[in-house]
C-alpha cells in the first residue's frame, strides 16, 4: 500500500520547517520563512457562500504541528484532505505558558487567554480558610454522573467565560450543541456552559457518560450505541502495528528504556499481557481504539440528533485523546504514535466523508487544532545534540526544601519570602527564570516568556509548582520532572506549536505562514464563518482566508 501523495515532497519540506526554536527573550515570536504558497496572507476577493449548517471542531490532543509535516507523505485520509482542501496556518500556537489539556480546550472555545477564562491548569490550588484545596478543572460536587452516582460530578462551572457554543445559542435558541471526547475536559469546555449533548468515555464503567448538569437520563440512541457498537471494540484485545515497511523509517526504535513506564514497550500490545481481569476498558483507553470509538459515537450523534440537517446552525465538537495518551507513554516520534496517527488519518477521512453524505458537501465547516504540543524525550534530544534532562530525586528534593523554607518565611513576610524563593530558584542549573507573581502582574513584561506566564495567571487559582508561594518558574528547555515517557506544560515552541486548519465553504485553501496566529483566533473565526455575533472583547481575531475577514 502506497501512502505517497503527488505534492507531498514540497509540502513536507515546508511543513517540516515549521518547527521553530524556543521563543527568544523578546516580544517577537519566531516566524517560519516559506516559499511561494498557493495563497498569500491577504484574503482574495471571494463570493460569500451560503452559511454552513454545521460547525465541527476537531481537537487532536497533543498533536504538535510539525508531526503533520514530518509524516506528510504518509497521509491519505483526513489529514490529507484537511491539508489539501483547507487553510493551514502553519505558524499557529497557544499564546500562554500553561500548555495542558483543559487550558487548551478552554482557549480554543472561548477566544480568550487563561487569565480571563480561568482554566489555568488541569488542576490547581485554591484557598479555603487557612488550607489549600486542590480543584480539578471540571469538578462539581453539586451534580453526579448519570447512572453512576458514586463517580465524581462534572460540569463547566470553573470556566469563567462564555464560548462559541453559547454565542451560537444566543443567535438561535434552536441550535443543537453536541460534544464528545475520550476525556471529560475535552468534551466539557468546548460546549462551554450550554446544556447540550455532552459525553466522554469513562474507562472505569466502560462507556460514554454524561452528568446531571446536562441531563437526567441517557437518550435511547446512546443506549443503543452501547448495546450494538461497543461490543465490537470489546472483542479486540490486541494492538498490532499497521505501519507498512515503507514507512517504518519515519519512526524511532520499537522500544526504549524510558517508554511505557519501564514496562513492555514493543508491539504487539496485548491486554492479556498488560491488563488485569476486569480492567479491559482501562487498557483499551490507552490504545488507538478509543479514537475510533469516539468518532463512531460522533457519527451516531450527527445521525440521531439530525445535526446540520435544517437551516439552523449546529455545533459538534470531537476531541480525540489518544495521541496524548500514547505520546506520554511512548513519545511523539515512536512507532506507537506513528501507528496511532496513521489510523487516525484513515478514520478522520472516513468521518469527513460521512459528513459529506449525512450533512451535505459544502454545508459544513470544520477546524482542526490541538490543545498543546509535546517535548521530545530528553534521551532523544541528547542523541541529536540538544540539551535534555530528567530531574533526579535529589533535584526534586532540593526544590521541595526551598518551598518549605519559603512557607516558613511567608508567615512573617509573604512578599519577601516570594522574592527570596525566586532568587534561590534562579541559582539552580535546571531553571531558566523565575518571577514573583507580583512582578508579572504589576510590571510590564520585558520579554515574551513573561507575557506567556502573565496570560496564565488567574487570581485565586494557583497552578504551578511554586504558585502557592507566589512564584512562577520557567524550567530549561528540554527538562522533564518525571522518570518515564514525555509530556508538555512548558512555554516553549514544542509545547505551544499546534495546527490550525479551517476547511469548508468560505475558506481559501492553502498553507498560510502568517505570524501571530493563535488558538484564541479559532472561536471568533468560526463565529464569522457562521455569521453569528461574538463578544467584542476577545483576545482572538478573525483570521485571513475566510469570507468577510477583516485582516
Amino acid at each position: 500500500m502506497s501512502f505517497r501523495h503527488p505534492a507531498s515532497a514540497a509540502i513536507a519540506l515546508l511543513l517540516a520547517g515549521c518547527t521553530a526554536p524556543p521563543l527568544p527573550e523578546s516580544s517577537t515570536p519566531p516566524v517560519v520563512a516559506a516559499p511561494v504558497l498557493p495563497t498569500d496572507t491577504t484574503a482574495p476577493a471571494i463570493a460569500t457562500p451560503a452559511r454552513p449548517t454545521l460547525a465541527v471542531m476537531l481537537v487532536v490532543d497533543q498533536l504538535r504541528s510539525d508531526l503533520l509535516g514530518r509524516h506528510d507523505s504518509l497521509w491519505t485520509g483526513g489529514f490529507r484532505r484537511l491539508i489539501d482542501e483547507g487553510r493551514y496556518y502553519i505558524n499557529a500556537s497557544h499564546a500562554h505558558s500553561s500548555t495542558s489539556t483543559a487550558v487548551g480546550h478552554a482557549s480554543l472555545s472561548t477566544g480568550v487567554h487563561p487569565f480571563r477564562h480561568g482554566v489555568v491548569e488541569n488542576a490547581w490550588w485554591e484557598r479555603s480558610g487557612r488550607r489549600w484545596v486542590r480543584v480539578e478543572n471540571i469538578d462539581d460536587s453539586t451534580v453526579t454522573i448519570v447512572g453512576f452516582p458514586k463517580l465524581g460530578g462534572v460540569s463547566p462551572r470553573h470556566l469563567m467565560r462564555s464560548g462559541l457554543a453559547e454565542w451560537l445559542l444566543a443567535a438561535d435558541s434552536g441550535s443543537r450543541i453536541a460534544s464528545v471526547s475520550g476525556k471529560d475536559r475535552g468534551a466539557v469546555h468546548p460546549a462551554a456552559h450550554t446544556k447540550g449533548q455532552v459525553y466522554w468515555f469513562d474507562a472505569s464503567v466502560g462507556r460514554f457518560v454524561t452528568s446531571t448538569y446536562y441531563r437526567d437520563a441517557y437518550p435511547e440512541w446512546a443506549d443503543r450505541f452501547h448495546e450494538t457498537v461497543l461490543p465490537r471494540y470489546a472483542a479486540d484485545s490486541v494492538w498490532e502495528s499497521l505501519v507498512p515497511a515503507s514507512a517504518r523509517a519515519a519512526a524511532g526504535p520499537d522500544t526504549a528504556a524510558w517508554e511505557n513506564y519501564g514496562e513492555r514497550s514493543w508491539f504487539p500490545h496485548r491486554f492479556a499481557e498488560q491488563g488485569r481481569r476486569g480492567e479491559f476498558w482501562s487498557w483499551f483507553a490507552q490504545t488507538p481504539g478509543l479514537d475510533a470509538l469516539t468518532l463512531d459515537f460522533a457519527e451516531t450523534m450527527v445521525t440521531s440528533l439530525a445535526l446540520g440537517r435544517d437551516e439552523t446552525v449546529d455545533f459538534l465538537n470531537v476531541s480525540l485523546s489518544q495521541a496524548d495518551r500514547i505520546g506520554h507513554r511512548f513519545g511523539p516520534r515512536s512507532l506507537e504514535q506513528l501507528d496511532n496517527l496513521l489510523r487516525l488519518d484513515r478514520e478522520l477521512g472516513e468521518f469527513l466523508a460521512f459528513l459529506d453524505t449525512a450533512v451535505g458537501r459544502g454545508k459544513w465547516v470544520a477546524v482542526l487544532s490541538a490543545d498543546h504540543g509535546v517535548v521530545d524525550p530528553p534521551e532523544e534530544r541528547r542523541a541529536r545534540g540538544d540539551w535534555g534532562h530528567r530531574t533526579t530525586k535529589a533535584e526534586l528534593a532540593t526544590m521541595d526544601s526551598l518551598i518549605r523554607v519559603a512557607n516558613r518565611r511567608a508567615a512573617r513576610d509573604a512578599d519577601a519570602a516570594a522574592t527570596a524563593l525566586a532568587e534561590a530558584l534562579e541559582e539552580l542549573p535546571w531553571i531558566a527564570d523565575a518571577w514573583t507573581q507580583e512582578e508579572l502582574l504589576k510590571t510590564a513584561p520585558a520579554d515574551s516568556f513573561a507575557v506567556l506566564f502573565r496570560r496564565s495567571l488567574y487570581p485565586g487559582r494557583e497552578g504551578g509548582r511554586f504558585s502557592r508561594q507566589g512564584v512562577e518558574v520557567r524550567y530549561r528547555e528540554g527538562l522533564l520532572t518525571y522518570e518515564h515517557g514525555t509530556g508538555h506544560g512548558s512555554p516553549y515552541w514544542y509545547d505551544r506549536h499546534v495546527p490550525i486548519v479551517f476547511m469548508g465553504p468560505g475558506i481559501v485553501p492553502g498553507l498560510d505562514p502568517s505570524a501571530g496566529v493563535e488558538t484564541v483566533d479559532v472561536a471568533p473565526t468560526l463565529a464569522a464563518l457562521l455569521g453569528i455575533e461574538a463578544p467584542d472583547d476577545l483576545d482572538g481575531d478573525v483570521l485571513v482566508g475566510v469570507a468577510g475577514s477583516p485582516r
